[in-house]
């Protein structure tokens, strides 16, 4: 909340295992998706992304320290036990493909304001110390310039400000992955480190002869429905390690499309190929 509030960049690492409390301290789950995008009081934009695998988290963490800066949002690497624990070896990483995006106002004008309301949402933001300005914020509702106000107009005016960011930040999220038929009975809906065994999954399923494909999320939240939407008419099964569905509750909140199969585990081992398709062929039948 404070991150929000002060409109601060930073990048927040959550590691998921089962709860509550210590749980089973050395398994894995992901029952903190809804944890992560709701964390805080008060209503302020802020971006949440969950890798598939190592690679993807390479390129994600990069994404998350970028938008956070760019936006002046948390930014959340939700991962989770197993793929903390995993050891891999993957092809070289394109380091051309990185690039490290600051937005920093060097040479501000000499009547900078910290909080101006713009049309964006973003507020120009130079560090403290800048020769010839003063940078002041506050975790109290604050007014352009940083100084703490109740006044009704300009409280009004600041929330509509921080969340006009969430607007543009939404067409930042990548879409999930698509993999399968190209006309699916069936599209399992899977999120973060599932994707190794989901994938080998559809795969095995296609070569018996399933129309069967996968929408797998990566980037969790602002939720990105555009290929959701594309498939509203088609059969969901969520597949999640948790023991609610908690991305099958998000994208009913957020699209009102209601996944009702769901293939769930929560004790604190990770999937496996064999029982999704197990499970596949039962809801199927």
């Amino acid at each position: 909340s404070l991150a929000g509030m002060t409109e601060t960049p930073c990048v927040i690492h959550i590691g998921q295992r089962p709860g509550p409390a210590t749980g089973l301290p050395t398994r894995t789950e992901q029952g903190e998706l809804l944890f992560v995008i709701n964390a805080g009081h008060g209503e302020f934009p802020r971006y949440v992304t969950a890798p598939r695998d190592a690679r993807d988290a390479f390129y994600k963490t990069i994404k998350a320290f970028n938008l956070a800066d760019k936006y002046q949002i948390p930014s959340i690497i939700l991962t989770d036990q197993f793929l903390i624990d995993s050891m891999v070896t993957i092809d070289g990483l394109n380091l051309d493909e990185v690039k490290i995006e600051r937005y920093i106002e060097n040479s501000p004008d000499k009547n900078y304001k910290r909080h101006l309301i713009t049309e964006s949402g973003i507020s120009p933001r130079a560090l403290p110390g800048t020769d010839g300005i003063l940078v002041i914020t506050d975790s109290d509702e604050h007014d352009e310039e940083g100084h703490i106000t109740e006044d009704l107009e300009i409280r009004k005016k600041m929330v509509e400000k921080r969340l006009r960011r969430g607007i543009l930040l939404r067409e930042e999220v990548e879409e999930p992955l698509y993999f399968g038929v190209q006309d699916p009975d069936i599209i399992l809906v899977g999120w973060g480190s599932t994707y190794g065994a989901i994938k080998e999954s559809v795969d095995r399923l296609m070569e018996e002869g399933f129309k069967i494909g996968s929408l797998h999320f990566s980037d969790v939240y602002p939720l990105p429905f555009r290929q959701l939407e594309g498939y509203r008419n088609k059969r969901f099964v969520a597949i999640e390690g948790n023991a609610t569905g908690q991305l099958a509750q998000l994208i009913r909140r957020e699209t009102g499309i209601d996944i009702s199969d769901r293939i769930l585990k929560y004790d604190g081992r990770p999937f496996t190929p064999s029982e999704i398709i197990r499970e596949v062929k039962r809801i199927w039948m």
